[in-house]
């Protein structure tokens, strides 16, 4: 994104697509150049957008999940409402670190140029926890109006396309932003209802206002942050975690999101969890501890991670593993090509930016 911004006559408008497959791209962005990228571990939201305009993993700043603990708190924070979640309420003066390590963002260097990027997203707008602070530093938020945000892809493609297009230019320069980065949440109907053809009709809409937007000059890039799988409701597995995931058991509830999803075990009572957790799990998951997880080369057991992550940690293998939400019918967070395999696309100029800075990419 450096790259495209430095040489982007117009600017750059980047369309951040939350929860597009690589195979469902494919199928619909026909205008635009495609590449096939990598998620992060866990591919989920918070870890994935935050890598994305930092440059950063998830071992060096910290959002390891949706869920979890900050550095010596009693308690797991929801990174995007800031709720704190505990058994019984936390101490009103528990001392904690913060729950995300501090990274100049994409945001930031615009701004130290001079004329700061833009962000428009209703959905941002209302987000209080810690997650949108760190992934927007640097860049101004947009207002919208506070109203019921339909979840339809079509109405939200829409609704995003007229934001970008109503883009005023910097107040105190009267410059036009050198980036545009929009939220397009496609995520909270593809949890519902999949790649149907309401979500294609949609990603072809984008597609068309891209296009347009690049024949006047912009620059235009757009990339995922997941993917999404199908699972399947198991009660008996959701029992089985729910036990386990237990005051008697567990110093707070669990962490995680989606597909990956981690205990906080009392002190001693590591490896006892841990067996009894793939015991009751089956095939459905392989449990990990976090030295595991750093053997497996799926997360770097740096500082950063162990002072957040539970000892416990599982990650599904089948659609039947205990989602967080039994009531969705496509989760994320592990490791099959449709959660990980995610697109980058791009119109116009920023096609002749983004091949040089890909080399390991697949077209």
């Amino acid at each position: 994104m450096n790259r495209c911004v430095d040489g982007a006559e117009h600017g750059v408008i980047l369309l951040a697509m939350d929860g597009l497959s690589h195979r469902a791209a494919e199928h619909s962005l026909s205008g635009a150049g495609l590449w096939r990228l990598r998620s992060t571990f866990p591919s989920t939201s918070t870890t994935a957008w935050l890598t994305a305009v930092t440059g950063a993993g998830a071992a060096e700043h910290g959002a390891i999940g949706m869920v979890y603990r900050a550095p010596g708190a009693d308690h797991a924070t929801h990174l995007i409402t800031g709720d704190r979640i505990a058994f019984d309420p936390p101490g009103p003066g528990t001392a904690a670190g913060e729950p995300i390590v501090p990274h100049a963002t994409v945001f930031d260097r615009c701004a130290a140029r001079g004329t700061p990027a833009v962000a428009v997203g209703a959905e941002l707008n209302g987000l209080r926890g810690p997650w949108v602070t760190a992934l927007l530093h640097g860049a101004r938020l947009l207002p919208t109006p506070r109203t019921p945000l339909s979840t339809d892809p079509v109405a939200v493609v829409a609704r995003v396309v007229a934001e970008v297009d109503a883009v005023p230019p910097d107040p105190s320069t009267g410059e036009r932003p050198p980036l545009i980065w929009a939220y397009v949440n496609l995520d909270d109907h593809i949890h519902q209802a999949g790649y149907d053809e309401r979500l294609h009709e949609a990603v072809r809409l984008l597609d068309t206002a891209a296009r347009r937007w690049a024949r006047a000059g912009r620059s235009v890039v757009a990339h995922a942050d997941h993917g999404q799988t199908r699972v399947a409701r198991d009660p008996a597995l959701h029992d089985a975690w729910a036990r386990l995931d237990a005051p008697e058991h567990c110093l707070m509830p669990g962490g995680g999101a989606g597909r990956t999803r981690w205990l906080y075990p009392r002190p001693g009572r590591e490896q006892e969890l841990a067996d009894r957790l793939a015991d009751a799990l089956g095939d459905h998951a392989r449990v990990y501890t976090p030295a595991e997880l750093d053997a497996a080369e799926l997360l770097p057991a740096t500082p950063a991670v162990l002072e957040r992550i539970g000892a416990v940690v599982a990650v599904a293998a089948t659609a039947r593993f205990p989602v967080p939400d039994p009531r969705v019918g496509f989760e994320h967070g592990a490791l099959t090509q449709e959660e990980t395999h995610v697109p980058l696309a791009g119109w116009g100029a920023a096609l002749d930016a983004i091949p040089p800075a890909l080399a390991g990419a697949t077209r």
